[in-house]
């Protein structure tokens, strides 16, 4: 009697599988090794520096009456889309690390200086555990718990949930009056063939009263790069989603690119008599000759920006540049600065509002002017002009902004290329600002 190979081919399938499951990784290993791995890099982690680009989309809650934090939570969980779009923001930075710690300046600043990430970057969501003070948190106060196997891209991927208490906790919330602990819950998903990892997820607890949001919850995935001979650890993408305490909820999403160690010119340079690493980063090729004095306040000036900007591609913190229209005159009338001279500044906001009009901000903040060969630092704030300017393909219009010191133009449109930038500005002190923006 012939025997048929259906049988067989059966027996084999199964024999094969069965071997398949034998050479999986165990899970208790992979995290073992993994976390060994990942503490040796947080133990060497080199000096480098990466530009991230964050794109902040708000959305908006029309209830007049707002729910508790759990009842928010618990509607947003069971949506299966997000809400209406309001508005939408971009900025654009530089991050550094330095002993651990996240420092930030715009891009192509002469210095990372201690400012906070929230005092370059405005309002809006923003966190800053992407450089591994999660993992740090994580690997030596929770534990790991392995969940399931499952496959990416065709890779197959280890997820592993873990709990960290606020007792343990070092995620700090800002609010109102300062910042408070909350404790966070998430998952790691390893990679078992390379010890790696693939993306972290933060979640934090349900947050207090006095925060302006019940919950935020970080999702990085990450990637390794060289960066001075060696394979390091960096953030590729970070999400940020948050549901605000009035219902409305929000996303911001960093991309980081151009990731390099810090050049042989970089050096840490301490504050008068600091001797911590709240410190500064700057360039150091030699001694520089002592800076020109800022521009006294009360000289008006006119000035045509002269860089193209896209407001698909824009965000705060790229560099712009602009020309003198006429000349500029001091109170004796004696001319400071010719026409055609090069102001250097940044945009310091792009924003999109799509939710009852759609409307383009674009602020501006000049920071010096070329005169006779030197950089002259100047502080400045647009002059309005009312009514709108009708002359404007756009229907230019002022908007004060007292989040810095500049001026902010509004556009009617979503996908723009403002050209005919010209205004009106007038020099400010430090002091000044507050009086002038007032009468405004």
């Amino acid at each position: 009697m012939r025997l048929k190979p259906f049988p067989f081919i059966l027996v084999a399938m199964l024999i094969l599988k069965l071997a398949g499951l034998a050479q999986a990784p165990d899970p208790a290993h992979v995290l073992q090794a993994t976390s060994e791995r990942l503490l040796d890099d947080l133990k060497r982690m080199p000096r480098y520096t990466c530009v991230q680009t964050i794109t902040r989309t708000y959305y908006a809650n029309s209830r007049f009456v707002h729910p508790s934090c759990s009842k928010l939570i618990a509607e947003h969980d069971a949506r299966k889309k997000m809400l209406p779009i309001e508005s939408w923001d971009r900025l654009r930075l530089e991050v550094a690390l330095v002993d651990g710690n996240s420092v930030y300046s715009w891009v192509g600043a002469p210095r990372f200086t201690d400012d906070t990430l929230d005092k370059l970057a405005g309002s809006g969501p923003l966190g800053s555990g992407d450089f591994g003070v999660f993992l740090n948190g994580i690997l030596h106060h929770a534990t790991p718990s392995f969940q399931r196997e499952r496959t990416e891209n065709g890779t197959r991927l280890y997820e592993y949930s873990y709990e960290m208490p606020i007792g343990k906790s070092g995620y700090r919330v800002k609010v109102p009056h300062g910042w408070t602990v909350t404790g966070y819950d998430g998952t790691l998903l390893l990679d078992p063939e390379t010890n790696d990892l693939v993306r972290l997820i933060v979640r934090t607890d349900e947050l207090p009263s006095a925060s302006l949001a019940c919950r935020a919850t970080s999702e990085v995935t990450y990637r390794r790069m060289p960066i001075h001979q060696r394979m390091v650890l960096v953030p590729q993408e970070t999400k940020l989603f948050t549901i605000g305490t009035n219902g409305a909820e929000s996303t911001s999403e960093t991309s980081y690119a151009n990731c390099r160690e810090y050049s042989s010119t970089i050096k840490m340079i301490f504050g008068e008599g600091a001797t911590s690493a709240n410190s500064v980063l700057a360039s150091n090729p030699a001694p520089a000759p002592a800076p020109a004095p800022p521009l006294p306040a009360g000289l008006h000036f006119s000035v045509h920006v002269t860089t193209p900007i896209d407001i698909d591609k824009a965000a705060a913190g790229d560099p712009i540049e602009a020309v003198l229209t006429a000349p500029m005159h001091d109170k004796k009338k004696a001319v400071v600065a010719p026409t055609g001279a090069l102001l250097h500044g940044r945009l310091r906001t792009v924003k999109v509002w799509m939710s009852a009009f759609n409307t383009v901000q674009i602020g501006m903040q000049f920071e010096s002017i070329e005169i006779g060969g030197r950089s002259v630092p100047l502080n400045a704030i647009y002059l309005p002009v009312y009514p709108m300017s009708f002359g404007s393909p756009y229907g230019m219009r002022f908007r004060i902004d007292n989040s810095f010191i500049g001026g902010t133009f509004s556009f009617n449109g979503v996908h723009i290329h403002p050209k005919d930038l010209d205004s009106e500005w007038v020099t400010v002190g430090s002091s000044e600002q507050k009086e002038e923006k007032n009468k405004n």
